[in-house]
């Protein structure tokens, strides 16, 4: 290699050092003895003084040997390995994401059948403290307006309130009722209530399988894509090392937050850019209770200290849990990833306030969304099995805009609705 010392000439000048005698022979007959053995004293030691300069100039050789080798593959082998590795992940990744860090297109119907006139909705809110469902009521207001229908809410005080707010839903006899986030089998006997009344249920936020069969319409969140963003930010942020650890409820309980775990564990997997090596499981009393939630997070990321990303659920559970953890000093090594795209969460993705990126939907789109599945309800219409609501993912490198609230989906959906629906 120019500029290097060849280790073979180095290790010849040593052993040709060693093996040459001493030039001078002091014999007992000599006039001056001791001036003869003080001079060869004196010669021996700096024979091997020379002797201790080449070892040192082989030493300072093959370290620069060893250098230049590694330089030349792009650092310690080590790292010339893991570059190799998490490059191609990193570039499968990026052009995954690409299409969700932009504004979307229009993928919802194209044609709409006349508006259905004097409809009556009632809107079950479920938990009225929390953005996402204070954002649906907002939306079915403005979209019943549009629509000329009258819309009512009922808002639960606790969950365990709830079967009583759909029984008081069903005995005002709407034409439909509206909710999000419940799957069938979370509440068999409000499931059978609804069967029972045989009102047209629109449903946001669930999966569309056999366990929600009993409903109408779902509008379709597509909670396995949004997984597969959420392990797809996870590789971004950790440089293809993504070690994450997850929060979720026990299997069979939360069928939408099951599909969206396993699409992040899809997604890591495929891409060869990290794993999950941690899940705890929780219940719905401690996502409810702030405190309880942000011991129970603190605890599992301490209990597992090779965590390097932790997804916390929705963006309401995030909001309890980055403080708790911020106190006890985990966020240096902890980037906290969520779904929904609630505005705290959102400002903090965009200003570095604990949460490294958030898979968002557009809730008044859905909400639009489900007002045009009622519409074709009441026509006697099949509504589309794709109401094209799209998702986004934001990261730090592609951030929501400055003073955004719940992310509006980046398109005018309202008044594409209101064109299909002619009350433009």
């Amino acid at each position: 290699m120019p500029g290097s010392v060849p280790l073979s000439s180095a290790h010849a000048a040593v052993k040709f050092e060693l093996a040459r005698p001493a030039p001078l022979r002091c014999s007992v007959s000599h006039p001056v003895r001791l001036g003869c053995i003080a001079n060869r004293i004196v010669r021996q030691a700096l024979r091997v003084r020379h002797i201790s300069m080449m070892l040192v100039a082989l030493a300072a050789a093959a370290a620069a040997f060893t250098g230049c080798s590694e330089a030349s593959s792009g650092g310690t082998p080590n790292a010339a390995s893991s570059s190799t590795q998490s490059g191609p992940a990193l570039a499968r990744t990026e052009k995954f994401v690409a299409p969700y860090v932009k504004a979307p297109v229009w993928r919802g119907p194209a044609t709409s059948p006349p508006v259905a006139q004097a409809k009556r909705i009632v809107y079950v809110n479920q938990l009225p403290t929390q953005p996402l469902f204070r954002a649906i009521g907002t939306a079915a207001k403005e979209a019943g307006q549009a629509l000329g229908w009258n819309v009512t809410e009922l808002d639960a005080t606790t969950l365990n309130d709830l079967p009583e707010v759909f029984n008081r839903a069903i005995a005002q006899k709407p034409d439909g009722i509206l909710f999000s986030n419940l799957s069938a089998n979370e509440y068999p006997t409000i499931t059978a209530a609804l069967v029972k009344s045989k009102i047209p249920t629109v449903v946001i936020g669930v999966l569309p399988t056999r366990v929600n069969s009993s409903y109408t319409h779902v509008v379709d969140l597509h909670y396995p894509l949004q997984g597969q963003l959420i392990g797809a930010a996870a590789v971004l942020a950790r440089q293809a090392d993504a070690k994450v650890g997850v929060l979720g409820f026990a299997p069979g309980f939360d069928p939408s937050g099951e599909a969206l775990i396993a699409g992040i564990k899809d997604y890591l997997a495929s891409s060869g850019g990290g794993s999950v090596v941690a899940t705890k499981t929780i219940d719905v009393a401690t996502v409810t209770d702030p405190s309880a939630m942000g011991q129970a997070s603190v605890a599992f990321a301490q209990a597992n200290p090779a965590l390097n990303a932790f997804f916390v659920g929705y963006d309401g559970t995030s909001s309890t849990v980055v403080p708790a953890l911020r106190q006890a000093g985990l966020l240096n090594r902890l980037d906290v990833l969520a779904y929904q795209g609630d505005a705290q969460q959102l400002g903090w993705v965009r200003d570095g306030g604990g949460q490294v990126a958030d898979v968002a939907w557009s809730q008044a789109w859905a909400t639009w969304a489900a007002f045009d599945d009622f519409n074709r309800i009441f026509n006697k219409a099949t509504p589309p099995a794709d109401d094209g609501v799209p998702v986004r993912l934001f990261t730090k490198d592609n951030p929501p805009p400055a003073g955004t609230t719940t992310w509006s989906g980046d398109f005018a959906f309202s008044v594409k609705y209101k064109a299909l629906w002619k009350t433009s």
